[in-house]
């Protein structure tokens, strides 16, 4: 609501500018339009007064003549007369007046019913005759409709008897001259209807205090709205041009409707900038206060210097590491901060070395990213990791890692611990079941054994016992024989069951030995096989070995360990059928290929088979036995060679597990997927 509101000011505001703008413009426009109007008035009006002013000359010139003639004749008046509307056309009549009398007309004929007017007698025309007769410059009246038809324009100019004596106090007025001028003619002779096909024009004339007289030009009716006003300089009177444009002044500039469009178009582009620019505002408001609150939302310090060093941004972590220290604050520099902390105690590290400690840290903080751990003096432990942007700046964590310490130093006692168990467990299990297999060994050939021997030799010395004694003595051979192989092979498993278990803690340890040393691919299968081959022909299982001639590097020993592990799975999970060793080079890899008819294993535990203690038949009642540890260990010693080691498998049909091996480790690449691996 409040950015509409804003907006809509912001609106408001474009356009009253926008408005004041139009109305200095309009104002403007309107100036310079009567300028130019008033420029082409002004000629109009030096036309009208100079064609007056001499109009009046040519009249004076005529009551010069009757002046100096008062007694002058209407013939010697019509020659006079004819002489001079001759030269204007456009005078209509002439008519003299003795004493107010009018008693001589041109032309006469025409006008001869106008002789004896007596102008006293004349209410209509007194007021200006007398006017005329008192101002002794003339007047000119009009336009007046005339009897002969149309209109016209009265000049009278006073005539006065010629001064014999200059010393006289005043002229003695002999009468008046009057000259009527055609109206029409007279217009388009000044070319008026020109003017005014272009402005309103009126031409009035006025009384002393301002009020119109007469309209000598123009309609007298039109009004005229902030008209251009031009006066007229008569000894006569006061005249007044008033003028607009056609129609009046426009009420706005030419181009007013698309000035305002263009207006109405800036405005809502700058409202939208500003909605697009308040929006961005608002939204890094919220992006910022977003960004607060998960920073104090942390467990631990966070802090943001900027390209400078200027701390930009910290949470409350950040400031109870440091002690709440009022340098912690936005606008103090990282090294102000360091010394601030070194000055009070929370860096016990710098003590004694306070600007070697200070230049290091400023160092790192060069490199673009760096971590380390501080110890404070309540013996908590800070972890310091800070990293640089791409714009120099630097965001840093200060996590307390006093908890985790402790926990990976307990971690560390116990496996420590774990590792003396199991090289106790190694010495105090492998040595005694080592001397127990060779004893059973012994045992199974006991008939052997010199005290057996002697046995036999005596039972063989007395014939009368030895039919009877004998038989006893080799079945008593066998049943012993019979009993150390099954301690035997239990106890075969059982150092097989501890040596998985040791050698998973030695892999858990990363102290697992590899003794990488060129061998031949024939040299690991061959012998593997052979040795399994018993235990499989005894199962009733076929066995097909397939081995690729050329050398590796490798540790042949580990290889055969995990080649007898997938073997002895194989017959462990299989009752018929077959079981495969094959192994192949593929460009720089060693493939070996391990493929049973067995019962398979599930979708879904394919990957989990190579987990540690991991079984697919975890019930006490599985009818398989095992730690669990084989595969696990068997993947920890392909993937150290640089390989792999995968499985497929067909639920009910068999399973089978690819072995891949770099010829060379430190040039080879692994190349096998489970797609390869099951073709």
């Amino acid at each position: 609501m409040t950015r509409v509101i804003v907006l809509l000011v912001l609106g408001g505001v474009i356009l009253g500018f926008g408005y004041r703008i139009e109305t200095l413009s309009y104002q403007a426009y309107r100036q310079d339009l009567k300028l130019e109007a008033a420029g082409e008035l002004i000629e109009v009006r030096e036309r009208i007064r100079a064609d007056i002013f001499e109009q009046i000359l040519k009249l004076r010139e005529l009551t010069t003549i009757i002046s100096e003639n008062p007694n002058i004749s209407q013939t010697e008046f019509s020659a006079r007369a004819a002489e001079f509307t001759a030269q204007n056309p456009e005078v209509i009549n002439l008519a003299a007046a003795r004493d107010l009398v009018v008693n001589i007309v041109h032309p006469f004929e025409v006008n001869k019913s106008v002789l004896g007017l007596d102008y006293r007698k004349n209410s209509d025309q007194l007021p200006k005759v007398q006017q005329a007769m008192e101002s002794g410059a003339g007047l000119i009246t009009g336009p007046v409709d005339l009897v002969q038809g149309g209109r016209g324009l009265i000049l009278r100019q006073p005539v006065f008897y010629a001064q014999s004596d200059s010393t006289a106090a005043s002229p003695r007025p002999w009468g008046l001259l009057s000259m009527v001028i055609d109206y029409e003619r007279f217009v388009e002779r000044l070319r008026i209807p020109e003017v005014q096909e272009t402005y309103d024009l009126v031409i009035r004339e006025l009384n002393p205090d301002g009020t119109v007289e007469q309209v000598v030009f123009g309609d007298p009716d039109t009004v005229l709205v902030d008209p251009i006003k031009l006066d007229f300089d008569f000894a006569f009177g006061l005249w007044e041009l008033a003028a607009t444009t056609k129609g009046g002044w426009p009420g706005h500039r030419p181009d007013y409707y698309w000035d305002w469009l263009l207006r109405l178009m800036a405005a809502a582009a700058v409202m939208t900038f500003a909605s697009y620019v308040m929006r961005l505002s608002e939204t890094r408001h919220l992006a910022e206060q977003r960004l607060r609150t998960g920073v104090e939302a942390l467990d631990h310090g966070f802090v943001m210097f900027d390209p400078s060093g200027t701390l930009v941004l910290c949470n409350e972590k950040y400031r109870e590491i440091h002690g709440y220290s009022d340098v912690v604050k936005p606008g103090s520099s990282y090294e102000r901060i360091a010394r601030d902390s070194i000055r009070a105690g929370l860096v016990p590290d710098a003590v004694g070395k306070e600007e070697e400690w200070i230049r290091i840290w400023l160092e790192k903080r060069e490199h673009g990213a760096f971590e380390t751990e501080q110890r404070m003096p309540d013996g908590r432990i800070i972890k310091t990791s800070d990293r640089r942007m791409e714009d120099g700046s630097v965001v840093g964590l200060r996590i307390d890692v006093t908890d985790l310490k402790k926990a990976l130093m307990a971690a560390e006692d116990a496996n420590k611990a774990k590792t003396d168990f199991m090289g106790v467990l190694s010495h105090e299990l492998r040595t005694p079941l080592t001397v127990i297999l060779g004893h059973v060994r012994l045992a199974r050939h006991f008939d052997r054994a010199k005290v057996a021997r002697d046995l036999s030799e005596a039972i063989d010395a007395a014939p009368e016992s030895r039919e009877t004694l004998a038989p006893k003595l080799d079945a008593t051979f066998a049943k012993l024989s019979d009993t150390m192989k099954t301690v035997e092979r239990s106890g075969n498993h059982l150092l097989t069951l501890i040596n998985e278990v040791l050698d998973y803690a030695k892999i858990d340890a990363g102290s697992l030995s590899i003794d990488m040393e060129p061998v031949a691919i024939d040299d690991i299968v061959t012998p593997t096989a052979e040795q399994l081959r018993p235990m499989i022909e005894d199962k009733g299982l076929e066995l097909r070995v397939k081995s690729a001639e050329g050398t590796m590097l490798a540790d042949g020993k580990r290889i055969q360990q995990v080649l007898i592990n997938l073997l002895s799975n194989a017959v462990k999970f299989s009752d018929e059928g077959h079981i495969s060793l094959v192994s192949r080079i593929r460009g720089e890899v060693v493939e070996f290929r391990v493929t049973d008819s067995g019962i398979g294993i599930p979708e879904n535990e394919l990957e989990r088979v190579f987990e540690p203690f991991h079984q697919v038949d975890s019930s006490a009642t599985r009818r398989f036995g095992g730690t669990g540890l084989g595969l696990a260990i068997s993947r920890d010693i392909a993937t150290s060679h640089g390989g792999n080691l995968i499985a497929t498998s067909i639920e009910g049909k068999g399973s089978s597990f690819l072995l891949t091996l770099p010829l060379r480790p430190a040039q080879a690449e692994t190349v096998t997927d489970p797609s390869e691996a099951a073709a």
